[in-house]
């Protein structure tokens, strides 16, 4: 449970890296998103090696679901460093345009995806339910943490983000957005 509630402090380091792009614009706190990502990072490795298993899986499952966890994080680390600009939107303090095109042209926040998909096959693959309680919690704080960026934070920080908003979906996406998504994958 420990691992559990560390994870959900990682969120409020999270939103106190974004609080800082708006008003404090302090550089030493951008290192907040570094801790607050590292601190996930360590509550979810703790989770899969330091709780006991509470029903086996068979090896076939393990590899199969561990692979889809897999790709489901190297899905969300692709959305969060992949498609966009590392050090403007992580080191720096400055305003960024808003990236409209690839996966951000399918939803407003694609990561969150990746990011419960991977927690959810994890939790196949484990065979522990704390890891699905894990994947609820998390993936609800990481819903509340995004949806604070799309109101408070991304139309302060993002030049274009209100018509943004008007043109792509925040979550759940639709035909139109997964067109233009097809069409300037790559771009």
């Amino acid at each position: 449970m420990t691992y559990l509630i560390t994870g959900c402090l990682a969120f409020a380091f999270l939103v106190v890296f974004d609080f800082n792009k708006i008003k404090l614009r302090i550089s030493f706190l951008n290192t907040l998103f570094a801790l607050g990502s590292g601190l996930l990072l360590y509550s979810s490795i703790m989770l899969l090696i330091d709780t006991p298993r509470d029903f086996n899986v068979p090896l076939l499952g393990v590899v199969f679901f561990s692979l889809l966890s897999l790709v489901s994080g190297l899905f969300m680390f692709y959305a969060l460093f992949g498609a966009l600009p590392f050090k403007q939107t992580y080191v720096e303090v400055t305003q960024n345009k808003v990236i409209d095109s690839g996966l951000y042209a399918l939803c407003r926040h694609p990561g969150v995806w990746g990011f419960f998909f991977m927690y959810f096959f994890a939790f196949l693959a484990s065979g522990r339910w704390i890891v699905l309680t894990a994947c609820i919690v998390w993936t609800g704080f990481d819903i509340l943490h995004v949806w604070l960026q799309d109101v408070f934070f991304f139309p302060k920080m993002l030049e274009g983000y209100e018509q943004y908003q008007q043109s792509t979906p925040f979550l759940i996406f639709n035909p139109q957005s997964l067109q233009r998504c097809a069409n300037t994958l790559g771009k």
